[in-house]
């Protein structure tokens, strides 16, 4: 049972709504949906009657409920134990960021919380692209990392927030006014596996792209101000782009941010403790 399928349980359980649980967890109705339906299936319940109205608990969703909260009002202790652990804790711990930390305040206030809890671990960052991330996570050369989109399910996620994204462009090419338009010009890709270029595939049948890959924003957007092409960047890394790049807002969509670690790392004293941590910090953070 994994933990986040309870904070979505417990958020649409007050909620009564799909999408105010969704907004309260920082993710999307359908990420929440999927969380209830495979609680309800390794239950073997069913948990809410769902109408046009909302979502009400079943009797047994009701019954479920207090265990839910009592379970989820753990992590406390579990953000106790694993502060008292902490001193025994020590050695890297290789964490692969989706954007840099500037960009975020929600990374910022994550990395603070890690270093507070565990002065003796020492967090080497590196900023790569959410499908680079997986496959190092997969392989054991990461112990943790911050990815964009759908969490495969050999892994554990705590959800973060939610970014929104938008498309820059050279300001002094034409201004798109159709999807048709973007198409024809020259865009630059984020890399291997990222959900940008999962999401570009899916909006644009056919696009032109230059033969460069760029995992962060502040490199694309360098590329776009020389003029080589067309790339998604998100919308917070955008306030500072400059007189020599313009936004369109046709292909604009948003992506959950998660912290993530593999399934079969959780043995791991140190990845089992962080993972535990950011969970509890996350849980008190919604309230």
């Amino acid at each position: 049972m994994e933990f986040y399928h309870l904070r979505s349980f417990v958020a649409v359980a007050e909620a009564q709504n799909l999408t105010a649980a969704a907004k309260r967890l920082y993710t999307t109705p359908p990420a929440i949906s999927a969380h209830i339906k495979a609680l309800e299936e390794e239950l073997n319940t069913v948990l809410f009657h769902r109408s046009s109205k909302g979502m009400q608990l079943t009797e047994q969703g009701k019954i479920l409920l207090d265990k839910a909260k009592l379970t989820l009002a753990s992590a406390n202790d579990l953000m106790h134990t694993a502060s008292q652990a902490k001193t025994l804790l020590t050695g890297e711990f290789r964490l692969g960021l989706n954007h840099p930390i500037g960009t975020s305040s929600e990374l910022g206030t994550l990395i603070k919380t890690l270093n507070q809890h565990f002065p003796s671990l020492s967090f080497s960052l590196e900023l790569l692209s959410s499908g680079v991330i997986v496959d190092k996570l997969s392989d054991g050369l990461l112990d943790g990392g911050v990815i964009y989109g759908e969490v495969p399910a050999h892994f554990s996620a705590v959800p973060l927030t939610e970014v929104a994204v938008t498309t820059a462009y050279p300001a002094s090419w034409p201004t798109p006014s159709h999807k048709a338009e973007l198409a024809q010009m020259t865009w630059i890709r984020m890399g291997k596996g990222c959900p940008f270029d999962k999401q570009l595939d899916q909006q644009l049948s056919e696009v032109n792209a230059v033969n460069i890959n760029a995992a962060d924003e502040r490199s694309r957007l360098a590329l776009v101000k020389a003029g080589l092409g067309v790339s998604f960047i998100e919308a917070n890394a955008i306030a500072d782009q400059g007189a020599e790049v313009a936004l369109s807002s046709l292909l604009d969509f948003s992506l959950p941010v998660h912290f993530v670690v593999a399934n079969q790392a959780l043995t791991e004293p140190k990845v089992n403790a962080v993972y535990q941590v950011v969970c509890a910090s996350i849980d008190a953070a919604q309230g």
